[in-house]
């Protein structure tokens, strides 16, 4: 705890001077207790995001993300210090679900990207964002051995990648005289049934389109670049 504490410090805006941040809703975010925190996932950048978002609420999260993100320079050591729980998507196995659980019996916040990965070249761009089933899956399993009701929380994120594109190996952190802006909206609760995680996917994703602006429902096209 006192590492995440630690690394709460160091997730407010002013550290990020090659980037602005338009948060809101954020008074969504329970005050205590479990939660499930799923966004969508644009850059490598998201995770900071989602931190920064957060950290407003003076809560710290525990980020379940694929062992890449673990192993970017200064963002995966915020990751770890924050009680990150690393996922190798290889190895199918479900101990990184059952360590999420475990977070959320204790009452911490986990976040996680239900779309597992960043889109790539067309798929990017559609407006219709899908998802894996890891998120549902987790409501499920911490609603069976939770006697409280544990919230899924969506997270709507636009602009990350003009922070840190796919393409990089680090974000862009020279820009500071024209710092893109980064758009965070923190929606209500998900409505999900917990017994269905193919329904259940399919509305928590919906749940995080609704929170995007109208340019992300047209479809776009990649660049060369």
């Amino acid at each position: 705890m006192d590492l995440q504490r630690l690394a709460l410090n160091f997730t407010h805006p002013v550290f990020f001077p090659y980037a602005k941040f338009r948060i809101e809703g954020t008074e969504r975010i329970p005050a205590h207790g479990a939660a499930i925190i799923v966004g969508n996932h644009r850059s490598y950048f998201d995770t900071a995001a989602i931190g920064i978002a957060i950290a407003q609420t003076e809560r710290t999260v525990r980020f379940l993300g694929k062992k890449e993100v673990f192993d970017a320079p200064v963002l995966g050591q915020i990751a770890t210090a924050m009680g990150g729980i690393r996922v190798d998507r290889g190895t199918g196995s479900d101990e990184p679900l059952q360590a999420a659980a475990e977070a959320l019996a204790n009452g911490d916040l986990v976040a996680m990207m239900p779309q597992g990965t960043i889109p790539r070249g067309k798929a990017f761009y559609k407006p219709v964002l899908k998802g894996r089933w890891g998120a549902a899956r987790l409501a499920a399993l911490a609603n069976q051995s939770s006697k409280q009701s544990v919230p899924v929380i969506p997270i709507g994120l636009w602009g990350t990648e003009k922070v840190w594109p796919r393409s990089a190996r680090i974000p862009n952190v020279l820009n500071v005289v024209t710092p893109p802006t980064i758009t965070i909206v923190v929606g209500d609760p998900v409505n999900l049934s917990y017994d269905d995680v193919e329904a259940d996917t399919e509305r928590i994703m919906q749940a995080i389109m609704d929170l995007l602006p109208a340019e992300s429902r047209t479809h776009g096209k990649p660049t060369k670049e």
